[in-house]
């Protein structure tokens, strides 16, 4: 059984055909001319952000990201790009912005001490669903935002983001990691290594990711309107992932550890890569659609 290494951080799967084109249709719906002051949380590799500040030339650009993995490498991408960049390891609560320039910070979407007003536009792109306490986060953004300033997101995990083959192929990519590891345990075994063992460990990932209630875009609508923002737009985009692109978010080790969780993470990262093809073979299909839900609100005034 031959084992390919692969890139476990999210550095693959922001450059996927499809998952650019789904950002990059996501960012061109943006009302963004005038924004001056960016806020992007769960920014990741800046996959989102490099396209927030190519559509809004005027602005400079504040992420946060819980990983110190995605912070390094969006440093290095934006300093590829041009940018002066800066890195935190704690927030600036009296961020004063450098024109054109990108701050990045280690920690958490949901702490957010900065000043009132602060930002222009908030952003978050298919992470909202990671978090468990949405309307603490949606209040906390909706309070650093100026009047008339803007929040957006995108979200994959929703309540209907899954039509019914999709959801099956996902059962079976999963089912088909698991066999796959199960394969190399035995071989390791075979040749006089050490059996490949799930750990019972509880994954931090796995709750926040399943265990979540998805919210509809109805619920979407009436919460960010709980707080202020007014909804602007709120659609679906249909996203088809090939082979390629379920092997690219399959070796991300948060997908690994979100449904693998206990296994070793490069094990688990190597298996879901692995299975990609097979897991559409078996239902007989080249790609599976993922709707992503997009939203954009403006804080009201008064």
């Amino acid at each position: 059984m031959t084992v390919a290494a692969v890139d476990t951080t999210y550095d693959r799967f922001s450059t996927d055909p499809a998952y650019v084109a789904a950002n990059e249709g996501f960012v061109n719906g943006l009302p963004l001319g005038r924004v001056t002051r960016i806020l992007d949380l769960c920014g990741g590799t800046g996959a989102v952000g490099k396209l927030l500040l190519a559509a809004a030339p005027e602005a400079s650009l504040y992420q946060i990201d819980l990983d110190p993995v995605q912070i390094g490498l969006a440093a290095q991408n934006y300093t590829r790009l041009g940018y002066a960049v800066r890195t935190l390891d704690a927030p600036d609560p009296g961020y004063a912005p450098v024109s054109r320039g990108v701050t990045l910070q280690v920690g958490s979407a949901t702490d957010l001490p900065f000043h009132e007003g602060t930002f222009d536009f908030v952003n978050i792109a298919n992470a909202i669903h990671l978090i468990g306490a949405k309307d603490e986060l949606v209040g906390a953004i909706s309070r650093v935002l100026r009047p008339g300033g803007m929040f957006s997101f995108s979200s994959g995990f929703y309540a209907g983001c899954w039509p019914p083959l999709t959801q099956q192929v996902y059962y079976e990519w999963t089912k088909d990691a698991m066999t796959w590891i199960a394969r190399l345990s035995a071989e390791q075994v075979a040749a006089g290594g050490p059996a490949i063992k799930r750990q019972r460990i509880k994954s931090q990932l796995s709750s926040v990711a399943f265990q979540n209630r998805w919210l509809t875009p109805a619920e979407w609508r009436a919460l960010l309107g709980s707080h202020g923002l007014e909804v602007q737009q709120l659609v679906e985009r249909p996203v088809l992932f090939d082979q390629n692109s379920l092997a690219a978010i399959g070796s991300y080790s948060g997908l690994a550890e979100a449904q693998l969780g206990g296994y070793p993470e490069g094990i688990a990262s190597q298996a879901l890569a692995a299975t990609a093809a097979s897991a559409l073979e078996s239902a007989g299909v080249p790609s599976v659609q993922h709707n992503w839900l997009e939203a954009c609100a403006i804080k009201r005034s008064n």
